[in-house]
């Protein structure tokens, strides 16, 4: 028996209008009253449970453009109604999450297996109109391939982080971890933290470089074994000391600026990988010895949004429990209180704000 019923059935005929957020200029966000789409033959309609306002969001919040934009990409919600050529497993009334992400399966990067690279991922319509992915709304039209059904015993809230820990998944694999070795994650954030817990279900001993104390203690509590602080320590010498003076197998900048990307390959053994998760700012310049890169064989990647089969991964993983979410979410807030949820994400003190559009009011 599903413990959570208001994620259950369709019962009750669908609303003729609907609200959608609409950012308008820096600070400044309307509400507005809208027709509730029909789905196209390979659509979905959800109706939108929660979101999750990331980082991204607070950006066009303060005023990155260009406008009008629709917010929001970590969603969780309903289905309400599919097109007829829709193949996906999820079915009326499932809690699903929602891959929104751009994949034309054309394009020269979707048809090497780059899909998450689509050409068309970011492509916008004429000055003016609104775009975005448009997830902060009752309602919200998606394509069949982006739904994942998630566990009814899973929150609306927690689902909708479903997409930051597939971009750390994805991350996660761009290394070759094996039980035993030593993983070292700049940054304590969420995203930091979610490497943690992934790098701990594979068997790995993590240190986390972190300047604030209270975040230090968050990275213990979601299973660190060890922590530094980098501005009274050198983060360097220290995972060293822990290596027998070799350095860790894998590093991963989740935060820190230019001179924290240079201590991680610094930091790195012979043969190991550094994966820059997050990007730099607003500063991208790095400086890199290449003779150590090339005499100790390192490879230094990127890592960049999500792809299907992480998605995937994330959304098992969270129906099974396997990774507990609920500690990332901080405050929540209705859909018409964005403006307040907004102010709450912006405080460093906070992980995920999650706004409950629809019935999730």
């Amino acid at each position: 028996m599903n413990p959570h019923p208001e994620v259950e059935g369709t019962e009750g005929a669908l609303p003729k209008m609907m609200r959608r957020a609409v950012f308008v200029g820096p600070g400044q966000i309307t509400l507005e009253t809208v027709p509730v789409p029909e789905p196209a033959p390979d659509q979905v309609l959800i109706e939108v449970r929660a979101v999750g306002l990331c980082t991204m969001e607070q950006r066009f919040y303060k005023g990155s453009g260009p406008y009008p934009f629709l917010g929001g990409h970590e969603i969780a919600g309903v289905v309400r109604a599919r097109g007829s050529a829709v193949m996906s497993e999820a079915r009326e009334g499932d809690l699903v999450t929602v891959a929104q992400l751009t994949r034309c399966g054309e394009c020269y990067f979707c048809r090497r297996g780059l899909d998450h690279l689509c050409v068309h991922a970011d492509d916008r319509p004429a000055e003016g109109v609104a775009w975005g992915p448009g997830g902060l709304a009752d309602f919200i039209l998606v394509r069949g391939y982006e739904v994942y059904r998630l566990s009814p015993e899973v929150r609306p809230e927690e689902g909708c982080l479903t997409e930051p820990l597939a971009c750390c998944i994805r991350s996660m694999g761009r290394a070759d971890i094996r039980f035993g070795d030593t993983v070292l994650v700049t940054g304590a954030g969420i995203m930091g933290l979610l490497h943690v817990k992934l790098a701990k279900l594979r068997g790995a001993r993590v240190i986390v470089s972190e300047p604030s104390a209270t975040r230090r203690s968050a990275a213990k509590a979601h299973g660190a074994d060890l922590t530094v602080d980098p501005t009274t320590e050198s983060m360097v010498d220290f995972v060293r000391a822990q290596t027998d003076g070799r350095g860790a197998e894998a590093v991963f900048y989740t935060a820190g600026g230019p001179r924290t990307v240079e201590d991680c390959i610094r930091a790195t053994v012979k043969g190991g990988t550094v994966v820059l998760y997050g990007s730099t700012h607003p500063d991208p310049n790095v400086t890199l010895n290449a003779n150590n890169v090339h005499y100790d064989e390192i490879t230094v990647t990127g890592t960049y949004r999500q792809d299907r089969e992480s998605f995937r991964e994330a959304a098992r993983l969270i129906s099974l429990r396997e990774v507990d979410l609920r500690p990332f979410v901080s405050a929540i807030v209705p859909l018409s209180e964005l403006d307040r949820g907004f102010k709450l994400a912006s405080d460093p003190g906070n992980y995920r704000v999650i706004v409950l559009p629809g019935a999730g009011e």
